[in-house]
């Protein structure tokens, strides 16, 4: 009878993967788990998992138990805020390879995959602008996140080509849906009323929009609404929500593929792989443009 384990012995080889993301609670990240555990499974590894709930100290203690159990390998979306230090003190100093998903470490080289945040920010801010959007709001997101900057960055190069501006640029203490519920009703009540809210994923514009309706606002009429990731709930949306789509299951599929690549030629440079967004266009930034020129043509 084949014994596993002891074939596991002599090639010192556990043919287990790690994999460590913040949480599943936001679909995109349970697309992405999932498409990993298919290409692991394919590959002949079990893949051991952990959720970091965006908190470093709990990340290092997940790290520190990956490496006791002889992980090969490890796929990692780092907490916000993640130190160089705890990546190399925890992973690099085992020499486990890995790669990093959707947020990277500023200072700390290895592989990486995940969408363009650069460019979907580009996408979204070019989107507003054509309709003419001259005061965003940028909503959500945690403080320290390589993700949310770069998002950011395109965002106001988007904006800036048609003259427009983030006015208010507000990160989370919440997550999700809660989290975009009290943005949005601390921005209103404060007096700021932007023509357009861009919320950092699809959970914070979920509780965006239910928190504009609390105010008496109409989502898209009112104020337009876009957001990033386009997870399936965000068509069902009401109004349907304008998203940028970010393909979770090929960023799951191609940071495996990298991994396993990694395991075969582990001196081989680091990569960086982007995965093209694609903007989807829906009712909470068209119906925005609609409102504005039915109160021109009343107007004129």
């Amino acid at each position: 009878m084949y014994n596993r384990r002891a074939a596991d012995m002599r090639n010192r080889k556990s043919r287990t993967l790690g994999l460590v993301v913040t949480t599943v609670r936001n679909p995109y990240f349970a697309e992405l788990t999932m498409s990993i555990e298919q290409e692991a499974h394919q590959a002949g590894y079990t893949l051991l998992q952990g959720y970091s709930l965006d908190e470093v100290a709990r990340q290092r203690r997940l790290l520190e138990s990956m490496s006791e159990h002889r992980i090969d390998g490890l796929m990692l979306i780092p907490a916000s805020g993640s130190p160089t230090e705890d990546i190399h003190e925890t992973v690099a100093a085992a020499g486990i390879p890995h790669v990093l998903i959707a947020r990277s470490i500023p200072g700390h080289e290895a592989d990486y995959v995940g969408p363009d945040n650069i460019r979907s920010g580009e996408l979204v801010g070019r989107h507003l602008a054509t309709l003419k959007v001259a005061s965003v709001a940028f909503l959500g997101g945690p403080p320290v996140s390589t993700a949310r900057s770069e998002r950011l960055d395109g965002l106001t190069s988007g904006l800036r080509a048609g003259g427009g501006e983030v006015s208010y640029d507000v990160a989370a203490s919440a997550a999700g849906g809660q989290g975009g519920s009290e943005l949005v009703s601390a921005l209103l009540s404060a007096g700021a009323v932007p023509d357009a809210i861009v919320a950092y994923n699809d959970m914070y514009a979920f509780g965006i929009l239910n928190g504009l309706r609390a105010h008496g606002v109409e989502p898209g009429r009112g104020i337009a609404v876009a957001s990033f990731d386009d997870v399936p709930d965000a068509a069902a949306q009401e109004p349907a929500l304008t998203s940028v789509a970010g393909f979770p299951e090929q960023v799951g599929a191609r940071a495996a593929r990298l991994l396993l690549a990694r395991l075969q030629d582990p001196a081989r440079a680091s990569r960086r792989v982007l995965v093209t967004p694609r903007l989807v266009v829906r009712e909470s930034t068209t119906l925005w443009t609609a409102s504005v020129s039915e109160a021109e043509r009343n107007a004129s």
